[in-house]
C-alpha cells in the first residue's frame, strides 16, 4: 500500500510535536530518573552554592567549567577541564589571570591547576562534595607553577567566611 502526498506531509502542529519529543529525549527528560536520583548521578560537586552566594560561579555544581569568587580577576579560572573527578583527589586545569609585582594583572591568561579534594557533605541532606580547593598558579607568564594555597584561604567550600 502506498502512501498518499497528504499522508505523510508534515503539519506545523505535528511538526512541533515531533521536535518536542526529540528535543525532550535528547535532554533526557522522556524517562529520566526522579529529580533525586538525577542529583546522585551527577556527583560530587564542588562546595557549596552558599561559598560564594550571588556572584560566584561554579560553587555547589558537578565539575564546573568555570570558577570565580565574584571579585578581582585572579578569583577566576575558565576552561576547566577535569581529571579523576569523583575520586577522593580530582585535578582540574584551566586558565586565569596572575598578578604582576608592580600591581596590575598581567596580559592574556595563564595555566591554573585546581586540586579538589575531602569528599563529604555540606548538608546532612545535601549531596556528595569536594569540600576543599587548593589552587597553584606561576609567578609570571610562562613560569613554573608555584606552590599549593586554599582557594581564597578557605578551609571549606561549604559555607561563605564571611
Amino acid at each position: 500500500m502506498s502512501l498518499t502526498p497528504i499522508q505523510h506531509r508534515a503539519t506545523p502542529k505535528r511538526t512541533a510535536c515531533i521536535l518536542w519529543v526529540a528535543a525532550m529525549a535528547a535532554f533526557g527528560t522522556v524517562g529520566a530518573a526522579s529529580p533525586s536520583q538525577a542529583s546522585t548521578t551527577r556527583q560530587p560537586v564542588l562546595g557549596s552554592r552558599s561559598f560564594i552566594p550571588r556572584v560566584g560561579v561554579g560553587w555547589g555544581t558537578y565539575k564546573p567549567r568555570h570558577v570565580f569568587n565574584g571579585g578581582d580577576p585572579s578569583g577566576d579560572v575558565v576552561a576547566i577541564v577535569w581529571t579523576d573527578w569523583g575520586k577522593n583527589e580530582a585535578r582540574g586545569r584551566g586558565k586565569g589571570s596572575i598578578y604582576k609585582p608592580g600591581g596590575g594583572y598581567y596580559p592574556g591568561l595563564v595555566t591554573v591547576e585546581l586540586r579538589a579534594s575531602d569528599l563529604g557533605r555540606c548538608m546532612p541532606d545535601g549531596p556528595t562534595a569536594y569540600r576543599q580547593l587548593e589552587v597553584r598558579v606561576p609567578s609570571r607568564p610562562g613560569g613554573p607553577l608555584g606552590k599549593w594555597v586554599l582557594w581564597s584561604n578557605a578551609t571549606t567550600l561549604c559555607r561563605s567566611s564571611a
